[in-house]
């Protein structure tokens, strides 16, 4: 990926990360049955469960991109790539939940996913996408309090870090999100509010992560070029904002926060080797 200008193509990535979690699924299906006191990795676990709640704000953002037409093929791959994704990872944290709690919580989320990811066979029109909107909220709660069980569980600087930038990757695809709910008049009463508090919320976490100590060199940069293409995206905004439902700048925001996004995945990664 282009260093200064990354494009986020999606299929790739997801691919390479369903193969690797359906290998850690069969491995850790092993390792249980022949040695019940398989070790915790508390970083790696975390980071899986802070995905789940962007994955869910990704699936509801492709449907909304698919409903208005706006980069359609690159969407529908999206859409399917983060379902398989999320169920993927679903069974393992199920197998590597560590306590009873942390287990019935994915136990739960399963059961709504199973009704939310249905929206995959149904007509990408503004009925069905406000009916997402409503199973969205409440599977990407279930899911961001999963990821918090396992940060408290497992509590340490490195945990505080991985669940921050987990929490950013998130707020990539929310505010990507939001902005093409207003284009489609979705949650208009509350949507300007929605729209602020994500922004808000994004540089408040960036804000914890440049001050963080744990830095490396590494890590410093990919949080200068989130930086920096977090400028393209408020560019992108601001255009958008002079015509709220123009395809061109839809496509735009919704590019800029996948670019950030990527980024924010790499970001996160990192932080699952700094000393704990």
């Amino acid at each position: 990926m282009n260093s200064a200008h990354p494009h986020v193509t999606g299929q790739p990535r997801c691919i390479l990360f369903a193969v690797a979690l359906a290998l850690f699924v069969n491995a850790a299906s092993a390792q249980q049955k022949a040695k019940p006191s398989t070790k915790f990795d508390a970083a790696a676990a975390l980071n899986t469960a802070a995905r789940l709640p962007m994955l869910a704000e990704r699936v509801t953002k492709s449907f909304a991109l698919i409903g208005q037409k706006v980069l359609e093929s690159r969407s529908r791959r999206q859409l399917d790539d983060s379902i398989k994704e999320f169920d993927i990872a679903l069974k393992v944290l199920q197998v590597a939940a560590p306590t009873p709690e942390i287990r019935e919580n994915y136990q739960l989320l399963e059961q709504l996913f199973d009704e939310f990811k249905g929206i995959k066979a149904k007509p990408a029109n503004l009925e069905n996408a406000n009916a997402l909107a409503e199973q969205n909220e409440e599977l990407v709660w279930i899911a961001t309090k999963g990821a918090q069980l396992i940060q408290q569980h497992s509590k340490s600087a490195r945990s505080d870090l991985i669940g921050t930038a987990g929490e950013m990757r998130t707020l990539t695809q929310r505010i990507a999100k939001l902005y093409l709910f207003r284009s489609w008049g979705i949650r208009s009463d509350v949507i300007a509010n929605d729209l602020k508090k994500a922004e808000a919320d994004y540089r408040t976490a960036i804000d914890r992560l440049l001050k963080a100590p744990q830095n490396t060199d590494q890590i410093k940069s990919e949080l200068a070029l989130a930086e920096t293409q977090w400028l393209f995206l408020k560019q992108a905004i601001e255009r958008l904002n002079a015509n709220k439902t123009s395809i061109t700048e839809l496509e735009h925001v919704s590019k800029a926060c996948d670019n950030i996004l990527e980024v924010m995945e790499r970001v996160t990664k990192l932080y699952e080797s700094v000393k704990a």
